[in-house]
């Protein structure tokens, strides 16, 4: 009779097996991990709550009681107990005696006054709006389209009311701030004369590169109000004196006089005809040899259970739900480079400091 070695998948999978059915195993069940599974969105309910309630910054010091946090917060201190229970079963918040809580390493990325906060993105992620929106998933696969009202599609930032725009601003600044030198470390830029970014928001990626090359000038292009901030932000940065702010529409036209263009976290907005707009813009702006940069998440050929699949798989489906958009692998992206006229260039992997792990790639494309 044929063996199967104790090292093999199939006869670790059998054994698991036995050992639940025998109720002879410690580790969780694999019932119970799908339970958590179905069961996520209770956390992120209760992670968007104690953002809102702003927990995090009243327990900074140190553990608090939840009663002096429900005076704090002007809630029921029982049912906020309950709430707290939940925060500490998902390893968000901590009660090192009863009654009194305070942060994980984890729970720290809640609070406002540091510069690695999720705070915006639990407010912004987690929201009833967008809970809603999730909620229509179902619709939203069965037909293939986003449930962006029609009118919207064509600009998904136009459906957003302006509180949910400040909240994505102040995301984003998150985490470009927290990819920005893993991008400077990846790539040459001091081959360059001018590089243009476009989306540039208030300038943190283009500031970073240009701090790092000396020789480089730049021009940060975005929309006319996004400039206005921009150049307000701008003021006394030490690179100011090399960087062009300039306002406009990418889809109309981009600026002159780049030997290099850079869009950061910006195609992954658009689907693929609006995409290819955009890099057409550059294209014809580039002399030959000139380079089209494109920094985005990294969406792998083949999805696993590793923390860049779960970053690639979650973004990409909230862009379809939310955006009528959607996340690329290299190849799609050497594709849509291709239709604008380029020539596919290297892919670059690089391991942004907001994730520690590979999660986003540089995509290069060359002017023939």
């Amino acid at each position: 009779m044929a063996t199967v070695p104790v090292d093999d998948p199939t006869w670790k999978d059998v054994s698991m097996a036995l050992a639940e059915l025998t109720g002879t195993s410690d580790s969780p069940t694999t019932a119970v991990k799908l339970f958590q599974s179905i069961t996520a969105h209770h956390v992120s309910s209760a992670v968007h709550v104690a953002a809102r309630l702003g927990l995090a910054d009243l327990v900074a010091a140190g553990p608090v009681g939840f009663e002096q946090l429900a005076t704090a917060t002007k809630t029921d201190a029982f049912a906020l107990r309950r709430l707290l229970r939940l925060l500490v079963s998902s390893g968000v918040f901590t009660e090192p005696e009863p009654g009194l809580y305070g942060l994980t390493r984890v729970g720290e990325h809640l609070r406002t006054d540091r510069a690695d906060s999720l705070h915006s993105f639990a407010l912004m992620m987690a929201n009833p709006r967008n809970q809603q929106r999730w909620g229509e998933l179902a619709e939203c696969v069965r037909t293939g389209a986003s449930r962006v009202p029609e009118e919207h599609k064509g600009d998904p930032f136009k459906q957003m009311p302006p509180h949910i725009l400040e909240l994505l601003g102040k995301t984003m600044t998150f985490f470009v701030s927290h990819t920005a030198q893993a991008v400077v470390e990846a790539y040459d830029f001091g081959r360059f004369g001018t590089l243009v970014e476009l989306g540039a928001g208030e300038g943190i990626l283009i500031s970073a590169i240009l701090a790092a090359n000396p020789g480089l000038r730049g021009i940060m292009f975005d929309l006319p109000y996004m400039a206005e901030n921009a150049r307000r932000r701008m003021a006394g940065n030490p690179v100011a004196d090399r960087c062009e702010i300039v306002g406009g529409d990418f889809f109309e036209a981009v600026p002159a006089g780049g030997d290099a263009y850079l869009l950061n976290n910006v195609i992954h907005d658009w689907d693929d005809e609006r995409g290819v707009e955009i890099m057409t813009n550059c294209y014809n702006q580039l002399k030959p040899g000139g380079r089209l940069l494109v920094v985005e998440t990294q969406y792998p050929e083949r999805f696993d259970d590793s923390i860049a699949s779960r970053i690639a798989a979650r973004s990409d489906v909230n862009m379809m739900v939310n955006a009528n958009a959607k996340e690329r692998s290299a190849a799609e992206f050497q594709a849509l480079v291709s239709a604008a006229g380029f020539r596919p260039g290297r892919i670059v992997e690089i391991r942004p400091a907001w994730t520690g792990v590979r999660s986003s790639m540089i995509v290069e494309a060359v002017r023939p």
